[in-house]
């Protein structure tokens, strides 16, 4: 299901019309209790990302409950980092993922079955 689109090689999205892009795909979600948000880190501090967070938790406010940003190996973002691309959004929603010492094998998917 498309929940928003608009775009073309000629067309920048302003802060508003992403504001309304995203209200709209929110409200075609419908209400949530519990929201978690995983943004890309400081690395792609220019894809949008800091605002269209900031812009959920707007929308969501005490529902969003936690933000993950997705470092894959990168190093964690710094308290600057995070107030430079995710200003207006509490600290304490922030939560630093390790992949070195947080990542906990839950199965194992046999070769065969993705073979198919």
């Amino acid at each position: 299901m498309v929940y928003f689109e608009k775009g073309g090689p000629e067309l920048e999205l302003g802060e508003n019309e992403i504001r309304a892009g995203l209200q709209h795909a929110l409200d075609r979600l419908g209400p949530r209790n519990k929201v978690v948000a995983v943004p890309p880190d400081i690395t792609r501090l220019h894809s949008q990302a800091g605002l269209i967070t900031r812009l959920v938790w707007d929308y969501y406010g005490e529902h969003l409950t936690d933000v993950l940003p997705a470092l894959g190996t990168h190093h964690p973002m710094t308290p600057g980092e995070i107030g430079r691309m995710f200003g207006g959004i509490p600290g304490t929603l922030f939560r630093v993922h390790d992949w070195r010492k947080d990542v906990v094998t839950l199965g194992e998917v046999p070769g065969e079955y993705v073979g198919e």
